[in-house]
This record gives C-alpha cells, sequence and structure tokens, in this order.
C-alpha cells in the first residue's frame, strides 16, 4: 500500500461488519485511533471472558435476511428495553420500507 491509497477492510467481514467500517471511514484520525483504542479493550476483555478470537458473539446470522427483505437492505442492530433488534431499511421505488426483527 503507498501513501495514496486507502487501506481495504478485511475480506472476511460479514455484511454489518464492512457497514460499522464504512461508517467509520470518513472520520478524523482521532476519532479512528479513539476507536481502535476502544476494540482493542474489547477484544482483550472478549478473550478473558472466554471468547474465540473469530465470529465471537455476532453469528452469521447478520448475512441472513428474514423473507421480503432484499439483500441490499441496510442493517443496524438496537437496543429496546434490554432486547437487541436487526432493523432493515431499504427503497423500493420512491418509497422507503423497513422491517425490525428481535436478534
Amino acid at each position: 500500500m503507498t501513501a495514496d491509497e486507502r487501506p481495504t477492510a478485511p475480506p472476511e467481514l460479514n455484511r454489518m461488519e464492512r457497514d460499522a467500517l464504512r461508517e467509520l471511514a470518513d472520520r478524523d484520525a482521532a476519532t479512528l485511533r479513539a476507536v481502535s483504542a476502544y476494540l482493542e479493550e474489547l477484544a482483550a476483555w472478549k478473550t478473558q471472558q472466554g471468547d474465540s478470537e473469530k465470529g465471537g458473539t455476532s453469528g452469521d446470522d447478520s448475512d441472513t435476511y428474514p423473507d421480503g427483505v432484499p439483500a441490499d437492505a441496510s442493517v443496524s442492530v438496537t437496543e429496546i428495553d434490554g432486547a437487541e433488534y436487526y432493523y432493515y431499511q431499504w427503497r423500493d421505488g420512491d418509497e422507503i420500507r423497513s422491517e425490525t426483527v428481535q436478534r
């Protein structure tokens, strides 16, 4: 990689992980360093908790979409009253559609 080339994300990331990296890509260097430090601490904590280096608790289910949700829908995870939900959103012609599914 030369100084002019932007780094590329690891290919083994799932869709949600790639989306998270895209969200961070345009942040300033200080923010990216702070996020990086947090992620290193989180990885160390997860390792201490017995979580494996590969996979973690996220699983592969973020790449599986419910019936009727197109594969190009954006996905975010939200927590409501202690329960996590996948929130899918996509454009259907001139309309924006969405679906929420408990994780």
